[in-house]
Parts: structure tokens; sequence; C-alpha cells
């Protein structure tokens, strides 16, 4: 039986699997970890270690796997609990996740989607900051899109898109929490059975909406100047290039309009910004359980720090391998992420700063029986930062755990 779990962990949260071989279409599982941090607030000194135990109690249901309806539901708790933080020694997590995919003919589909994050992590909030923050920290989003082929070789697809994000931290509050509606239309064309071309445009309105920060000089902020409207205009290519490598690619421009930067003109100092712009990624399926997925992103994101915005380049890749000659039970993953970003805004000191963020793991499990299995795993996090207007933020982090999990 493959195994479907939502894990809440320091590196990512993951929904991993199918329905079940024997036709079962719902799971419950939970794992108990014991872990160690040495830096569990990511501060740049005078870190903070501490061991603990994670509990995380999780739920799946997978109903019309492979037909013209499918219906995916998972969620998940996450309790970290510190055995030597000096503040709440406890970390709260929660993780929704709901998609519906709806085959109206050989020739329409219909796609919704729904993720709802309650975490602390950076990784998975993916708001703006590499910081770690203790606190209820919510990321929601939402995504619809229709896709129809209009002829026997060119179709059309729209999409709309809502993001919500909260922070507990007023600090991070009045620099984050935002809403972000986006719209896109997308043509495609059908060079053959395998090969698709994208002319496509999105439409991406931001509403930062936390609280203003009254104090003067560098304190002081104003989350309406950063509202913007970004306009991207892109050429694609969906490309399956044998029955174990496909390859999606999205490149072309972005341009960023700030309409309030009145309001802080030296936060904001361009505004118009225009940059480039790219979304593309690969699979590669090499063997039975055992695959490589990674890709290259481009655009213009949100920032933590008193700018108006910063200019993103991540590269990205996870491998999965199951060690079939040693033991079928036994699975490896290895994942890493190297993002380099350049600030936008900000006057001296910030202006044009460069910050980068390295993230590695490793990761083994070993599945005991059909509903019980052990993992062990290694995360660290390294944060390099130009930037000392308010003093070094540059931070490195080393995560290990431990533990079993459980299913049925």
């Amino acid at each position: 039986m493959k195994k479907r779990v939502i894990t809440l962990s320091a590196a990512a949260l993951a929904v991993v699997g199918t329905q079940a071989a024997d036709g079962k279409i719902w799971e419950v599982s939970a794992t108990l970890k014991g872990f160690y941090d040495d830096n569990v607030t990511t501060a740049p000194s005078n870190e903070i270690e501490s061991g603990g135990i994670e509990f995380s109690p999780a739920m799946s249901l997978n109903f019309g796997n492979g037909t013209d309806l499918d219906i995916s539901a998972g969620y998940a708790y996450g309790l970290r609990w510190y055995d030597d933080r000096p503040t709440d020694d406890q970390d709260h997590g929660h993780e929704l996740g709901l998609s519906l995919n709806k085959a109206f003919t050989d020739t329409s589909r219909l796609s919704l989607s729904e993720s709802y994050v309650v975490a602390q992590e950076p990784a998975l909030l993916d708001g703006g900051t590499p910081l770690r923050l203790e606190g209820d920290n919510t990321r929601n989003t939402f995504q619809a899109g229709y896709k129809r082929i209009l002829s026997g070789k060119t179709g059309v697809e729209v999409g709309y898109g809502n993001s919500l994000f909260d922070y507990d931290d007023s600090t991070f509050s009045s620099l984050l929490d935002r809403q972000v509606n986006s719209f896109n239309v997308d043509g495609f064309y059908y060079l053959d059975e395998q090969t698709e071309l994208v002319l496509g445009y999105k439409f991406a309105a931001s509403d930062f909406d936390g609280p203003e920060v009254s104090q003067q000089g560098l304190l002081f902020f104003d989350p309406d100047a950063r509202d913007n409207d970004s306009h991207f205009a892109y050429l694609g290519l969906n490309r399956n290039l044998n029955a174990q490598l496909a390859v999606e690619a999205m490149v072309g421009i972005q341009t960023a309009d700030f309409d309030n930067a009145d309001r802080m003109p030296d936060v904001v100092t361009d505004d118009d910004p225009s940059s480039p712009y790219a979304d593309v990624r690969f699979t590669w399926s090499y063997a039975e359980d055992s695959s490589v997925v990674g890709g290259l992103m481009m655009l213009r994101t949100a920032t933590d720090l008193r700018a108006a915005d910063q200019e993103t380049t991540a590269i990205y890749a996870q491998l999965r391998h199951r060690f079939t000659d040693l033991s079928p039970d036994l699975y490896g993953t290895i994942t890493g992420r190297y993002q380099t970003s350049e600030l936008n805004g900000g006057g001296d000191g910030i202006d044009g700063k460069d910050e980068e963020l390295n993230l590695f793991g490793l990761g083994l499990s070993y599945n005991i029986s059909e509903s019980l299995w052990a993992e062990l795993s290694y995360n660290y996090d390294e944060l390099q930062s130009d930037v000392r207007v308010y003093g070094d933020r540059s931070f490195d982090r080393n995560y290990v755990s431990f533990g079993i999990g459980a299913r049925y």
C-alpha cells in the first residue's frame, strides 16, 4: 500500500502518495518525533538551542482518483513542544488542503484547490520572510482554473487566484499582511501529443492591509504605499520528453505599478519597476518510486524589510529514492533550494542590497510494516544578508528529528 501522509516539519509541508491500492479512499496517520534545533529563533547571534517533541496526527481522503471527478482532502495538526525555549514552550500548526478536478468532456476541465496553513516555519508560510516566527501566522490560498480545447490543436485556459497573509507579530503584520488577487488568460497550441505551446497574460493586485507603524524615522511604515498591480506577459512550453521526463517552462516579463508610491517616497523609489519572470520545472521518474523534481523561479516578491519589494531568483530540487537493492522498504530524500534576492527601494543601506537563502535537507524512512514506519531527517538553513541598517540578520540553523509514524 502506498502511503499518503501529511507532515508538518521544519523544511516543508507535503502531501505524498495516491489512493491506497486496496481501494480505501481514506486514511488516518500520526507521527511522533524527537528533535533538536540549534537556533529556534533564527537569530544572527546569541542563538537559543532546544530539544523537544513533535506530534502530528493527520487524515486524508481521495475520491474518484483517475475518474472524471477527482476530489482530495487532507488535514494535519502539528504540536511542537520545546524543552528549553524562554518564550512559550509550544507551537501549534494546522494545514488543510482541498482539491477538485472535474472533466466535463474530453476537451474541457475545471480545477479548484484550497490551502490553509497556520505555521511558524517560513517555508510553510512562503510569505516574504526567511525568519521563523512564533504565533498563529496564517496563509490561505485559493486557485481556480478552467481549460478548454477550442479546436483540434488550439485552446484557452483562464484562472483566478486569491492569497491572504496574516502575521501575529505587529511588526511583521505591518510589513507582510496582504491580500493578492490574480487573473490569467492563456492560449495554447498543441504541436503534437507531447508538446504544448503557451502564450499568456496574468494580472495580480496586491493590497497590503497591515497596521501602520506611527513612529517617525526608520521605523515609520505605511503599508498602503506597497499596494501594487503586477502585469505578467509570458511564453511557455510544456513537453513530455519521454515516459519518465516532463518539462514545463514559462518565461517573460513582470511589471509592477505602485500607485501609492507618494505615501513613502523614501521606500518606494521606483513606482513602475520591470524584471524578468520565469517559472521552469521538471519531473524525472527514473525508477519505481524514485524521482527528481526541480525548477527555477524568477519574480518580484514581498519582503519583511522596509523596502518596496525584491527581485527573487530561486533554484530548487528534490530527490526521492527507493533503495530497492538494499531494501524495498527503505527510502531517502535530498532537498535543496538556493535563493537570491535584490531589494528594491528603502533608501541607503537597503536599496540594491542582496540576500541569499540556502536550504538543504536529508531524510531517511523505513517501512517497518504496512502500517508503521521510522524516519530520520536533517535540515540546514542559512541566510546571508548585506543589509546592516537594523544590524546583522544573517543566521544559520541546524535541525534534526527522528521518530516513528503509523497509518490506518
